[in-house]
């Protein structure tokens, strides 16, 4: 493959990659993990903890809508760390192909010093070789007799004195010339030498080089297909992406009358929760009346049965019997506030603007993300005083609190899987009502749990 039509092909989506595509109201995306096996579990985990979080949101909407938008939103998670996954590729490929370009350069130099060196170690060896043989010849004349002359043969047969001196004269230059060719034969050998021994240090080195530029080579190859395939995964997401929006928007024409069942449903469950609110506190304040009434009776009739015995003081303790109906007037006296389920909360109280319609709804609750099944407990002690279906809250149940502060308290539990006490039932904090579930208008297991204050919704972490 043309290594510079993929260097462009790579630059050329990593810039695409910078521009932020419109997304839909999806959690935001997890730190990115540093790469080990432990961080990516970690990041996986995260994302579909917030895949959950996100699903639970999506109340009231169809399963096939919903399921649309979470693969949308799951696939626009993943985006992040695939762009990752190809800038470090592409960083890898790169740093790959500076490494072959060194290697190659270093065995490039190598290989022109190991031609210097092999040609410089002939000229050397040849001029040893001359400079040897000369020698040699040298050494043999004079081992025959036709060599220098002998010391004693310069001063003797001459007719005259200066024959004598130019005898000695050529002598002694004879032997300066033989021992500079020696020493001349000497530096020959030792820079040749030298010149073999460094011969020998680039050769190995060489074999080294070819080494190290065949792995360079491997490693170049595999950055390569690590990027080709990070931008496949990369292409393959964003066209995903592409088509599971366009899905999204058929699904939403399909389902265009949801959200103003939506609208209707949450008004529908308001007026339920006030009218139940409101024949609460009618029967709350009708048996406040009764009681008061009952201690009045009580203390006429005690006044009465002293004044005829004579005894002004006569009472034996005047005290109002107890409720023998335990009413929720004074249920809320037994215990405090509890979480209904052992979990965090995904989604609290407050506004927030549907994920799917981009309406603002109040969130009139919180919502707790537990298994199926999970067993529910009262927040407070009370009394059941509704067990209801419908579409959107599925099976709920409703206790009573009492009034506290002058304002009725309830509490209600929505998506349920099953009841655990009947309707009237006296219950305790922490006693089991229910058991978690995925009905009515839920998208995942969970629990949407609310707080009211003669009849309106309130934030539940103020008491739990």
């Amino acid at each position: 493959m043309n290594s510079n039509y993929l260097s462009r092909g790579l630059s050329a989506l990593a810039s695409a990659s910078l521009v932020v595509l419109p997304v839909l109201a999806a959690p935001s995306a997890p730190a990115l993990a540093d790469g080990t096996k432990d961080d990516k579990i970690a990041e996986r985990d995260e994302i579909q903890q917030q895949l959950e979080d996100l699903r639970i949101e999506l109340d009231d909407v169809s399963a096939e809508l919903a399921d649309t938008y979470i693969a949308l939103a799951e696939t626009e998670l993943l985006i992040p760390q695939a762009q990752q996954d190809l800038e470090e590729a592409q960083a890898e490929l790169e740093e790959a192909r500076e490494e072959d370009r060194k290697v190659g350069e270093r065995l490039e130099t190598a290989q022109e010093e190991e031609r210097e060196l092999t040609q410089e170690v002939e000229e050397g060896r040849g001029e040893v070789e001359s400079s040897s043989s000369e020698l040699a010849g040298v050494a043999l004349d004079a081992y025959k007799g036709s060599g220098p002359p002998s010391p004693s043969s310069v001063y003797v047969g001459g007719k005259r004195p200066q024959d004598a001196v130019d005898r000695s004269m050529n002598y002694r230059l004879t032997m300066s010339s033989q021992s500079d060719r020696l020493d001349s034969l000497r530096e020959d050998q030792t820079v040749n030498e030298n010149s073999s021994d460094r011969l020998i240090a680039v050769r190995k080195e060489i074999r080294e080089l070819k080494e190290d530029a065949e792995e360079a080579v491997e490693r170049k190859s595999t950055a390569e297909e690590e990027a080709r395939e990070a931008k496949q995964a990369l292409d393959d997401l964003y066209s995903d992406q592409q088509q599971q929006r366009d899905d999204l928007e058929e699904q939403k024409k399909k389902h265009e009358g949801d959200q103003r069942a939506l609208e209707t449903r949450s008004s529908t469950l308001d007026t339920e929760i006030e009218e139940l609110a409101r024949q609460e506190r009618e029967r709350e304040e009708r048996l406040e009346r009764e009681r008061q009434q009952r201690e009045r009776e009580a203390q006429n009739s005690s006044s009465r049965g002293g004044s005829s015995r004579g005894d002004s003081g006569g009472s034996n303790g005047g005290s109002a019997p107890s409720n023998p109906g335990g009413a929720p007037g004074s249920s809320n006296q037994g215990g405090g506030w509890v979480l209904p389920v052992n979990s965090r909360i995904s989604s609290n109280f407050g506004w927030r603007v549907h994920p799917i319609y981009g309406t603002r709804k109040l969130h009139s609750g919180v919502d707790f993300p537990v298994g199926c099944g999970t067993p529910v407990g009262a927040t407070h002690s009370g009394r059941v005083i509704a067990r209801t279906y419908n579409s959107a809250a599925g099976n709920k149940l409703i206790l009573s609190h009492g009034i506290v502060n002058g304002r009725l308290m309830t509490s209600s539990y929505h998506h349920l899987q099953g009841f655990a006490v009947p309707v009237g039932a006296q219950v305790s904090a922490g006693q089991t009502v229910g058991y978690v579930g995925n009905t009515g208008g839920s998208t995942g297991c969970h629990l949407h749990f609310e707080i009211h204050e003669d009849g309106t919704a309130v934030d539940p972490t103020k008491y739990v």
